[in-house]
């Protein structure tokens, strides 16, 4: 097979990325025969039949091209295909996350290493009960997690991506990985920024830099992630998994995730995922 670039002609970004949709999107492209033409399979185990270039070549290489790019990179935005998360076959049966446009959404917001992913069902109040107890049982062994949570008044599904396995503790945990998110209606996730000058606000306002940095907090009577100065949270959840809260949340800066008007609302089903690899569907974590 041979190639159709034609590196020569090519002067701009979008001159090359179009070469390349051409050539991996035609229909005589075959990744076994460019896969034969790199490496020799002999026996069943594949053997290096082409010269590629030394490591000190390709940094160099990509220091040049990244050089070039810069000053030739086009000014639009380029925008990624990102496609839904995949969901398990596992024995209890998701409700939430079943949508596809909500599984979307979550893999746009998700770090780009879990987004070939499929989403496992680890907990469900449909299985497990409404039960804090369970749902800290059913998730203290997974470290990266999707909650999904529904509001009774609106239908909205809204949640967090904890970076740190839920548990009871004393004080906060996890990191500024962690984010809040409305999966539906109106899609919007708030990630967790920063402080623009954090020296002045440690030294100016201890208290308000604690609430700053709250991230995932673990009660034995409820579960929460971000904090105001007002007491209010990005999301609550209490003990019975029967009443949530949503608020404003420093670090966040994150508006009501139930809707405008629903700080405190009705809990409908609550889930919690955990990631598996799509290959071989062996957990993440």
């Amino acid at each position: 097979m041979k190639t159709k670039f034609k590196a020569k002609d090519i002067l701009t970004t979008d001159e090359w990325w179009n070469q390349v949709r051409d050539y991996t999107f035609s229909p005589t492209f075959r990744f076994d025969s460019l896969l034969e033409r790199a490496y020799k399979n002999i026996g069943g185990h594949f053997y290096k039949s082409v010269r590629f270039p030394s490591k000190r070549v390709l940094l160099r290489l990509h220091k040049e091209n990244e050089k070039w790019a810069r000053g030739n990179a086009p000014v639009q935005n380029v925008e990624v295909l990102v496609r839904p998360l995949g969901l398990s076959d596992g024995p209890n049966e998701c409700s939430l996350a079943k949508s596809s446009a909500v599984r979307k959404n979550l893999a746009t917001w998700l770090p780009p290493t879990l987004r070939g992913t499929k989403l496992d069902l680890i907990f469900s109040t449909n299985v497990h009960g409404r039960s804090i107890r369970n749902f800290y049982e059913c998730c203290s062994n997974t470290k990266r997690t999707i909650l999904l949570v529904e509001v009774l008044q609106t239908g909205a599904i809204i949640g967090v991506f904890a970076d740190l396995a839920w548990h009871i503790d004393s004080g906060v945990y996890g990191d500024g990985n962690c984010f809040v998110f409305r999966a539906s209606p109106n899609p919007k996730c708030f990630k967790w920024q920063p402080p623009s000058n954090p020296h002045l606000l440690f030294e100016e306002d201890v208290e308000k830099a604690a609430l700053w940095n709250q991230f995932m907090v673990g009660k034995r009577n409820y579960i929460a992630v971000g904090a105001n100065m007002d007491g209010s949270c990005a999301l609550r959840l209490n003990e019975d998994l029967t009443i949530g809260m949503s608020g404003s949340a420093l670090g966040y800066n994150n508006e009501p995730l139930a809707g405008e008007g629903y700080i405190d609302f009705e809990v409908g089903q609550v889930e919690v995922y955990r990631f598996i690899r799509g290959v071989d569907g062996l957990p993440l974590d």
